[in-house]
């Protein structure tokens, strides 16, 4: 009898927790100021657009898996240099921690970031991929705010851990390139919109 009433319980509280979850899905995106390190070039003003599903677990946390675009890069200053412009398709999934009783959260979002001139549809327009690491490993740390009507307002700092012209993918002519570490770092400040059920 007692294993029944504790699985009764389990089965109630778990049922109970099931119907608080808030399912939902948005869009966001905005502006992006990037940059590639070691590489002498300077700030990148780029933007940033993207799907996600956002799965409220508690009053305090949220899941969102993110899906989108992102334009990365550096300036160059000089004749003598070209700008960098990559172009990523990138997989994050933000978790959310939320002030309690407020729409103020923050973000710790890892992902991955695929340079698109290296996926399947960019390889089949080009004979050979760029010179830029295929994939880049991400962090994105951040805080953000959403009103009771779906809109928000957010800002992430990313930061690269992949070389981003790593020697393993290329032969390199400059030394710069080939003996330092280039990583991408950026911030971004957007808004999201998610659709209320």
């Amino acid at each position: 009898m007692k294993k029944c009433i504790l699985l009764l319980c389990f089965i109630t509280t778990v049922s109970i927790c099931e119907a608080q979850r808030q399912k939902t899905f948005g869009f966001r995106g905005g502006t992006q100021f990037t940059q590639v390190s070691n590489a002498n070039l300077d700030t990148k003003t780029g933007f940033y657009l993207g799907l996600f599903g956002n799965f409220k677990l508690s009053e305090f946390y949220a899941l969102q898996p993110e899906l989108g675009y992102a334009l990365h890069g550096g300036e160059s200053d000089l004749m003598s240099e070209a700008n960098i412009d990559l172009h990523y398709i990138s997989l994050s999934v933000a978790n959310k921690f939320f002030v309690k009783n407020s729409g103020f959260h923050f973000i710790v979002a890892p992902g991955l970031y695929f340079d698109t001139d290296d996926t399947l549809v960019g390889l089949a327009n080009r004979t050979e991929g760029n010179n830029v690491s295929f994939i880049d490993v991400t962090l994105g740390l951040g805080v953000g705010y959403v009103l009771n009507n779906g809109l928000g307002f957010e800002a992430r700092y990313i930061q690269g851990a992949v070389d981003v012209f790593s020697g393993t993918f290329n032969s390199f002519e400059s030394e710069q390139l080939d003996y330092e570490t280039q990583l991408n770092s950026g911030i971004q400040l957007g808004l999201f919109y998610q659709f209320n059920f």
